[in-house]
């Protein structure tokens, strides 16, 4: 099949936050009638990870929030009142990060909770396809494959 065939998925879930790829801290405070948010992320030196998109909620604002600082990019999705902010590479060398922003005043607990998707060409347990076994016999087909961890619910709450 030229569109590939997905055959081995593995699975992983833990509450051992020293696993984590990507930690996010995130530090609304209110100060007169604004509230300032910071938020800084540290990345493992296990992964590079790649396209990664943190997604904070915002309080229903009119206009894009201010942004003071920000290591990325970011932009404001007025639909879903989200602030995304992307950096497409995270390495070595840039494994910290932060933004910095500003929004009228509102409830610390409205940035939360924080969505995270990234994707990284290594895996936790680094598994490798060395054959394709036919199952009628025969000789192995040809193959290739492609390893890729994803995020598939990834929070700060």
């Amino acid at each position: 099949d030229a569109l590939g065939v997905g055959l081995v998925k593995w699975r992983m879930q833990s509450a051992d936050e020293t696993l984590v790829p990507l930690s996010i801290n995130c530090w609304p405070s209110v100060s007169g009638g604004e509230t300032y948010v910071n938020i800084e992320y540290e990345a493992s030196k296990m992964f590079d990870l790649q396209n990664v998109v943190i997604s904070i909620p915002l309080p229903a604002i009119r206009d894009p929030p201010t942004v003071n600082q920000v290591d990325g990019d970011w932009r404001y999705d007025s639909r879903r009142s989200v602030l995304e902010w992307t950096i497409l590479l995270i390495d070595n060398s840039n494994s910290s990060g932060s933004m910095e922003f500003v929004v009228p005043k509102a409830d610390p607990s409205a940035f939360f909770p924080i969505d995270v998707r990234f994707t990284a060409a290594r895996t936790f347990c680094d598994i490798k396809v060395v054959s394709v076994l036919p199952l009628k016999g025969g000789p192995p087909p040809k193959f290739a494959y492609r390893t890729q961890m994803v995020t598939e619910n990834y929070q700060v709450v």
